[in-house]
């Protein structure tokens, strides 16, 4: 055996760490992200929200949940300071039931923004370090 049992186990543990603390530092300085969006005054109630940098050098996109017409990224998952583009989708629902999986019923759903506010959008915010609130009031 070329090494015992205990120095093989805090062998490890280090290198575990090491990977971990590489890995955190690699992560960069992200910033939390949050804030309200309507579409012409109607709340959002379940949707999604991306941060794309704009810098081509950043890799980071930062997504997340928009419910009940709020949204909120912490830092962790957050996205570097920097510019970014918006892209906001709703998952709407229209009132009316579809065949689902094994034929149930299920709420239809579509996108409830136009592509402007999502694919196309034009939408631009300046991410700083630290905490950061965003409202979007978007209109028709």
């Amino acid at each position: 055996m070329l090494f015992s049992q205990p120095l093989a186990r805090r062998l490890t543990i280090a290198g575990a760490l090491v990977i971990a603390f590489i890995g955190g530092c690699s992560a960069g300085p992200h910033a939390s992200v949050g804030g309200k969006i309507s579409y012409d005054g109607e709340k959002i109630d379940n949707g999604g929200i991306a941060f794309l940098p704009v810098d081509a050098g950043d890799p980071v996109r930062a997504t997340g949940k928009i419910v009940a017409g709020h949204y909120q990224i912490d830092s962790q998952p957050g996205p570097n300071p920097g510019k970014h583009r918006v892209e906001i989708h709703w998952r709407k629902k229209t009132g009316q039931k579809v065949p689902g999986e094994g034929g149930q019923p299920r709420d239809e759903i579509v996108e409830g923004i136009p592509p402007k506010y999502n694919s196309e959008s034009e939408l631009t915010v300046d991410v700083l370090p630290g905490s950061n609130t965003f409202n979007f009031d978007l209109k028709k």
